[in-house]
């Protein structure tokens, strides 16, 4: 089974941005193209079932967070935290150059 990490944190994602299990299960069906229904968010809240590794890449897509936060492998939830993170590891220029990369990266995908 999944870290129970996951559980959690894909409860505390949902309440968050303040979605019913109901407002979740729409919104991923219709943009991922899923399945899902109520039920099984239910399930995977309450560590009952694990998810594909190919629903975990949607909700952390929707959610705009890494996979590795989603399951508890890592406490920093998005690139723009990484980001602040590495830059107590390196050196600003190193730093800038990082935010630059990304922000490039970023500005594709849109």
């Amino acid at each position: 089974m999944i870290d129970m990490d996951f559980s959690t944190r894909l409860h505390d994602l949902r309440v968050q941005r303040e979605l019913s299990m109901d407002m979740l299960v729409l919104d991923l069906n219709t943009r991922f193209g899923l399945r899902l229904n109520k039920g099984t968010i239910s399930r995977w809240e309450s560590g009952q079932g694990d998810p594909a590794i190919s629903y975990v890449k949607c909700i952390a897509a929707y959610f705009n967070v890494s996979v590795d936060y989603l399951i508890g492998l890592t406490d920093v939830s998005t690139p723009a935290r990484l980001l602040a993170y590495s830059r107590k590891l390196y050196s600003k220029e190193e730093a800038q150059l990082i935010e630059d990369v990304t922000e490039h990266f970023e500005r594709k995908e849109d």
